[in-house]
């Protein structure tokens, strides 16, 4: 018979803005997984990745044209808030499926869904003008690392920790070791402004300045 004194310990289910986050790059992922190898029959499904760099990445010239037109239409504009749900491969998704669960979970459970999905996406996309704005002529921002940099950045804050601040500087020590070894080009520019971003708005999201907004 089970023993009714013992009851066995609830998982507290992922919420709801990090079950979207997750799935949008998974699903994402599984598509472009899919379509080059051969899985689906679509004609150009082997190029869908390319084509989703061009479609959905930041680039320097976008940026520098909708700055000097003043024109800024939607297609320009969303690439900001989309860019972190394509990846140039399984591993980097995979990755940030990973850490965008576990981070995201306690971020959430602090401030919300509603408030950490808001954070992710303001975060993300002031990394993509940060990549904008020195970026090389030709270079391509994509992926989900500006989205993790902000959570990390985000849970630093919000938990206040030694462990919680030793992970985030251990992100940027490593982050910029790439860097400084050869990896990679200005990415990293647009993880570390995520970073500070998502900082900066977890500690407005969680702090007295929110309250005091409230009040008025």
């Amino acid at each position: 018979m089970r023993d009714e004194s013992h009851p066995s310990p609830i998982v507290n289910p992922l919420p709801w803005a990090v079950w979207l986050l997750t799935l949008g790059v998974a699903g994402v992922e599984l598509v472009l997984w899919a379509g080059a190898h051969g899985l689906v029959n679509w004609a150009g499904s082997a190029g869908w990745r390319a084509q989703a760099l061009v479609a959905f990445g930041v680039n320097a010239e976008l940026q520098g044209w909708m700055w000097e037109s003043g024109r800024y239409p939607a297609e320009g504009l969303w690439r900001y808030l989309v860019y972190g749900f394509v990846h140039l491969g399984p591993m980097q998704a995979a990755l940030v499926v990973v850490i965008t669960a576990a981070l995201g979970k306690a971020c959430a459970e602090r401030l919300g869904s509603l408030k950490v999905l808001v954070l992710l996406l303001l975060a993300q996309a002031a990394g993509g003008v940060a990549f904008g704005l020195v970026a090389n002529p030709g270079a391509w921002l994509i992926g989900g690392y500006p989205m993790i940099f902000a959570l990390a950045g985000a849970y630093a804050v919000l938990m206040g920790t030694r462990a919680a601040l030793f992970m985030a500087g251990v992100l940027v020590f490593t982050r910029l070791a790439l860097v400084f070894m050869g990896g990679g080009g200005l990415d990293w520019l647009a993880d570390l402004t995520a970073m500070a971003v998502g900082a900066a708005l977890a500690r407005v999201l969680d702090g007295p300045l929110l309250a005091r907004l409230r009040r008025r």
